[in-house]
């Protein structure tokens, strides 16, 4: 038996093949784990606003509550800074109805109903030291009223350590109900007598004159215990006599 011979060359590659068919799809694989989490990338670019969406339902409305009772009254608060209006306190509760008051005494009719009054004017100068100097009549219509009287003008007495009285009287007699009204004027002037005209006036009210026709007369005279002084009544200027029917005075 002979020797094997020696291996030839490997010939040269044939051309190759047409590529076959896709085979049939294999099946899935098995899910491999999870991988470890990446970086955190950049933000992205901010997207456009959506549409405004339509309004939401009204949800269920709460039931009113009944009324509470009135809470008791509070007590008084301190007073407040002065200037400065409070707040207006809550209303008392109304009190209880007091009863009828006793019937008072009848009232006493007005004695005068309308007012009665007259006044005697003149613009001269009365020299009289010791006299009547005017008078005023009258008419008093109410028994039981009485005169309010006054005398308005220039009383002037001359003469160093002088007195001079004026004064009224009604139908010839001085008031007595209750007094005399009255006024003087005493000068007292031991470096020369002075001459002061002024403007002077009394008054007052008299009682217990009847109704009807009243003499009211201005008279002058000698102070008590002094000497009768140069007396004068007006002066340039107009005196009045004022007489007025009044209602009797309080008890």
């Amino acid at each position: 038996m002979g020797f094997p011979g020696i291996p030839g060359s490997n010939g040269i590659p044939g051309v190759p093949g047409v590529p076959g068919p896709h085979g049939p799809p294999g099946r899935e694989g098995v899910k491999g784990q999870i991988g470890d989490k990446g970086s955190q990338g950049m933000p992205g670019p901010r997207g456009d606003r959506g549409r405004v969406g339509p309004p939401g339902k009204s949800g269920p409305r709460e039931i009113k509550g009944m009324k509470g009772q009135q809470g008791l009254l509070g007590m008084k608060g301190e007073r407040g800074i002065a200037g400065m209006k409070g707040e207006q306190g809550a209303r008392g509760i109304v009190g209880m109805k007091g009863r009828k008051g006793d019937k008072g005494d009848k009232g006493e009719r007005s004695v005068v109903p309308q007012t009665n009054w007259k006044q005697c004017v003149w613009k001269s100068s009365i020299s009289t030291d010791n006299g009547k100097i005017k008078d005023c009549a009258f008419n008093k219509q109410q028994s039981n009223s009485a005169l309010r009287v006054s005398f308005q003008g220039i009383m002037y007495v001359y003469g160093d350590n002088k007195c001079n009285r004026w004064y009224f009287k009604f139908n010839g007699n001085e008031c007595s109900g209750p007094m005399t009204i009255e006024a003087v004027i005493y000068n007292s002037w031991s470096s020369g007598n002075s001459v002061l005209l002024h403007h002077r006036s009394f008054e007052g009210y008299c009682e217990n004159i009847p109704q009807g026709a009243v003499r009211v007369e201005l008279w002058i005279g000698q102070c008590s215990s002094f000497k009768l002084g140069d007396a004068r009544t007006g002066w340039l200027s107009v005196s009045r006599i004022m007489i007025e029917e009044v209602s009797r005075p309080q008890s």
